[in-house]
C-alpha cells in the first residue's frame, strides 16, 4: 500500500483524506499544519514540523495550504518522493519552478500538477505549442476575496504574474493555466468582485493556430476561497495519482 502525506489540514485537505480512507488506497502517515490544535485529523496525526526523515519512505506529498508552503516543502521533498501541489500561485517564481523541474529529474521523482478548480487543463497544455493568446476571468463574491464591495467592481486586469502576486489564494486557476499553456507573463487576467454572486466562476478563452477553445466553470461557493467542485477535483486527481484499476481518463 502507498505511503501519502498532506501539507494542510482546511478543506480540500480533509476531503482527500476521507477520501483516501475510504476508497484504502493509501495509508496517511501525517498531516502537517502548524495551525491545527487538534492532535489527529480523521485518526491521522497532526505535526507542526516535518524533518527529512519523515519524508523518507513516502510515495507522495499533497500540498493543499498555500503557496508559501509549496515554496519551503517542493524542492526539499523531491528528494525523497513525489509531489502534489494545489496552490499553483507559487509557479510564479521562475526559480522555484525551475529548481523543482532539475530536482525532480536528479531524483527521478514526479511533480504532478493537478487540475483544481477547471476542466480542460489537458488540452491547454497538449495545444500549448500553438497558441497565441490566453485570457482568464474570474468572477467571485467580494467575502470569497476578503472584501465587502457593495457593487460590481473589477479589481485587476493585466498580466497573470500580477494577479498571482496580488490574489495568491484566488487565482490558483489562472497559474495552472499560464502554467500549462503559454506562461505568467503573456497570460491575461481579469479579477472581478461582484455582490449579486454565491458561485465562483470562470471563464477561458484561448486562441491560437487554427484553435479556438470558451471554458466557462461555475461553481457554488459556501463563503471561502473553495468552491464546491474543487474538493471533487481534488480526490480524482489523487486518485489518478495513486492509480488502481478500471478505467482511466488521461
Amino acid at each position: 500500500m502507498k505511503k501519502i502525506a498532506f501539507l494542510g489540514g482546511g478543506k480540500i485537505g480533509r476531503s482527500m483524506m476521507s477520501h483516501v480512507q475510504a476508497s484504502g488506497k493509501a495509508q496517511i502517515a501525517f498531516v502537517y499544519d502548524p495551525f491545527l490544535s487538534e492532535k489527529d485529523i480523521h485518526g491521522i496525526p497532526v505535526v507542526s514540523e516535518v524533518k527529512d526523515a519523515q519524508l523518507e519512505g513516502l510515495d507522495l506529498v499533497v500540498e493543499c495550504a498555500n503557496a508559501d508552503v509549496v515554496a519551503q516543502f517542493l524542492v526539499r521533498a523531491l528528494k525523497y518522493t513525489n509531489f502534489m501541489p494545489f496552490s499553483m500561485t507559487a509557479f510564479r517564481d521562475d526559480a522555484l519552478r525551475e529548481g523543482a523541474k532539475a530536482a525532480a529529474e536528479q531524483f527521478g521523482h514526479m511533480i504532478y500538477l493537478p487540475h483544481g478548480a477547471i476542466l480542460g487543463l489537458d488540452g491547454i497544455f497538449d495545444g500549448r505549442s500553438e497558441l497565441t493568446e490566453v485570457t482568464v476571468e474570474t468572477i467571485k463574491n467580494p467575502a470569497s476575496l476578503g472584501r465587502n464591495d457593495k457593487e460590481y467592481t473589477v479589481l485587476y486586469e493585466g498580466p497573470t504574474r500580477q494577479a498571482t502576486e496580488l490574489y495568491p489564494r484566488n487565482v490558483n486557476v489562472h497559474a495552472a493555466i499560464a502554467l500549462a499553456g503559454i506562461g505568467f507573463d503573456k497570460t491575461k487576467s481579469k479579477i472581478i468582485a461582484d455582490p449579486s454572486v454565491n458561485t465562483n466562476t470562470h471563464l477561458i478563452h484561448l486562441t491560437g493556430k487554427g484553435i479556438e477553445f470558451t471554458i466557462r466553470v461555475s461553481s457554488f461557493s459556501e463563503g471561502g476561497v473553495t468552491g464546491k467542485y474543487t474538493p471533487l477535483s481534488a480526490c480524482g486527481s489523487l486518485d489518478r495519482v495513486l492509480g488502481g484499476a478500471g478505467f482511466q481518463f488521461v
